[in-house]
């Protein structure tokens, strides 16, 4: 009786753990994921108001914060200011992702990420202490937060000859790696300076972009270099303007040497749509998940001023929980009897007269635990 008994039991166990994982490994995984998630809001270290930020956005009052955990706040000469993380795992976090801050107005980039055993991500962000601010070649305008440390070493930030003395001052940007600042290279200049009377300038002189390609995003390291005010001279129809915090400005206007083509013709010569998502997958009764569509033409460059067009392919389309702001398209869904199934979002720009290629994508719907 007692044998059989035990077989019973075991029997009854073994049908638990093959419901929720199949393995000791998955069983012990499935109830620290559900732990974690029920006394995950219940630490003190656990931050509001804390959202991702993406190239372009302003206000955040139409966004969703993130369920986050900062903790072990440190400085130092060679990092700046550091802080540790955790998140669960159905907000991923990667190297190169900015956060704001909505209660500090500060950003700060991810440098380290790491995914615990399937359990939640752990890592480290840093402190942002710039906003830098160029044009691409089409004129946009484009502002990214970065962490940007003094690396001048073994001299005072000055060159001498028997003529004249120059700054020599070199910084060293980290900023996350995308289609705009892979492409950053001399002589592309910056302001990095608080001054608003003659503030220094800074030109590009190696843009290491390799070294720290960690996951789908990944950093860039820019190096730049003190320049000469007057380096720009020979460039009258460029001239620096510190009131908008942009060297070399290309002015945009009509009858300018620079100007580019206006917004319909720009439209005009994106040739094909992109989502760009972090995931492919939404967890029933999990966060919504955020896909974001783009639009390039041939010469893969971005085109800014087309506003997308999302459709949603399925038969269970009324239990989707959905929202779209500017050129993002958010899904979720909390109904359980729809796991493992899929559904296709299709991104596709607004002119039917277009001949811009539409970009599709397949979600899945999983467990949340």
């Amino acid at each position: 009786m007692k044998g059989g008994g035990s077989m019973k039991c075991l029997d009854k166990f073994n049908k638990r753990m093959s419901l929720s994982g199949g393995t000791l490994r998955n069983e012990y995984i499935f109830n620290t994921k559900q732990l974690l998630n029920e006394i995950f809001s219940d630490d003190p270290s656990l931050t509001l108001g804390i959202y991702f930020w993406r190239l372009g956005l302003k206000e955040y009052q139409n966004e969703t914060p993130i369920n986050i955990r900062l903790y072990d706040r440190k400085f130092s000469a060679a990092n700046g200011v550091t802080v540790k993380f955790q998140t669960l795992y159905n907000t991923p976090v990667v190297v190169g992702d900015v956060i704001y801050d909505a209660n500090k107005d500060e950003y700060l980039i991810c440098t380290e990420a790491f995914d615990i055993d399937g359990i939640n991500y752990e890592g480290k962000f840093t402190l942002c202490n710039w906003m830098l601010k160029w044009q691409n070649k089409h004129g946009r305008i484009l502002e990214y937060p970065c962490y940007d440390m003094n690396s001048t070493q073994y001299n005072s930030g000055e060159q001498s000859n028997r003529n004249f003395t120059i700054e020599s001052s070199q910084h060293m940007l980290t900023l996350p790696c995308d289609e705009n600042t892979v492409e950053l290279s001399t002589p592309q200049r910056f302001y990095l300076d608080k001054a608003k009377i003659n503030p220094t300038t800074y030109i590009v002189t190696q843009n290491d972009t390799t070294s720290y390609n960690y996951g789908k995003k990944g950093l860039v390291k820019v190096t730049v270099f003190a320049s000469p005010h007057n380096f720009n001279s020979n460039r009258p129809d460029r001239p620096d303007r510190p009131d908008l915090g942009i060297c070399d400005y290309i002015d945009m206007s009509a009858g300018s040497n620079d100007a580019g083509t206006t917004v319909k013709e720009t439209c005009c010569r994106a040739s094909k749509a992109v989502i760009e998502y972090d995931t492919s997958v939404i967890k029933s009764g999990g966060d919504l998940q955020v896909f974001i569509g783009k639009f390039y033409d041939e010469n893969e460059n971005e085109v800014t001023d087309i506003e997308p067009h999302w459709t949603i392919d399925c038969d269970f389309r009324d239990k989707l929980i959905w929202k779209e702001i500017d050129n993002k398209l958010s899904i979720g869904i909390d109904d359980d009897a729809y796991i493992d199934e899929r559904f296709k979002i299709t991104c596709s720009d607004n002119n039917k007269e277009s001949n811009i290629i539409p970009s599709t994508l397949v979600v899945k719907v999983e467990s949340l635990l």
